[in-house]
């Protein structure tokens, strides 16, 4: 793959407020990055202009996803603040439901969320600090999506070699942050239990025989569906933005 429209996350970062598990060796893990050549490959294959963020086992509130592919827009920065180098969990948290709540009263944000008052009007003055949210007719809202969120995808994958069930859970769960989840499997032919129930979910499966087949594709979901997906993109631009705008493999 081009390694110039790729980078890779193995390690923390604890300077952009990423934290990952290091990787267990063995079959489990040698799947997860004969998948990521594959995946890495096929993308800078088929997109000319997007980039891709490759996520190994980052550290999020519901444990540790394998990998988590980041398809963004390289103009990522072009509206980026060094303000938001200072956003943490309760920040994101509130800007995301001002992505479901359109227009937000500060008394309604408050009952809301239950977060402390000081606390609500904290976050709010650091979001419009860093150009993320504006005060209007008494109001708060997002600036348009565009500026403030770049990620065109967001795909998580787990892996398992034998009993893909297993990790059902986990695969589901993700769906909470993903505009798609798969789970990644060695079997190239999978019970058809198993695809009847990831079917049922939205869950996506990948199989892995001579080479990757995609089984069950799995349900779209519209970004950013939480907190954790502006995680996801505030990583990739405060990396970026570090670099001077360069990535790195």
């Amino acid at each position: 793959m081009k390694m110039s429209q790729v980078t890779i996350f193995k390690s923390s970062r604890p300077e952009i407020g990423l934290f990952t598990r290091p990787a267990t060796p063995g079959d489990e893990y040698a799947l997860v990055e004969l998948f990521i050549d594959y995946y890495g490959n096929r993308f800078t294959r088929d997109n000319k202009t997007n980039r891709l963020a490759v996520f190994i086992e980052p550290r999020i509130d519901s444990g540790y996803p394998d990998v988590v592919f980041a398809s963004y827009l390289p103009s990522i920065t072009d509206n980026w603040s060094d303000k938001r180098e200072s956003l943490d969990v309760y920040d994101l948290k509130l800007m995301s439901h001002l992505f479901i709540n359109k227009n937000a009263l500060g008394a309604r944000l408050i009952s809301t969320l239950g977060f402390p008052e000081r606390m609500i009007l904290t976050s709010l003055e650091k979001l419009m600090d860093a150009r993320l949210v504006s005060y209007r007719d008494r109001s708060w809202r997002i600036r348009r999506l565009r500026d403030v969120f770049s990620l065109t995808k967001l795909i998580a994958v787990e892996a398992k070699l034998k009993d893909i069930n297993k990790v059902f859970e986990q695969t589901h769960l993700n769906t909470r942050f993903a505009s798609q989840s798969y789970a990644l499997t060695n079997s190239a032919h999978p019970r058809s239990e198993t695809v009847k129930t990831f079917e049922r979910f939205g869950i996506g499966l990948y199989g892995k025989g001579s080479q990757f087949r995609r089984i069950v594709e799995a349900r779209q979901h519209s970004l950013p569906s939480s907190y954790l997906s502006l995680q996801f993109n505030e990583w990739v631009g405060k990396s970026i933005s570090r670099q001077g705008g360069l990535l790195y493999g």
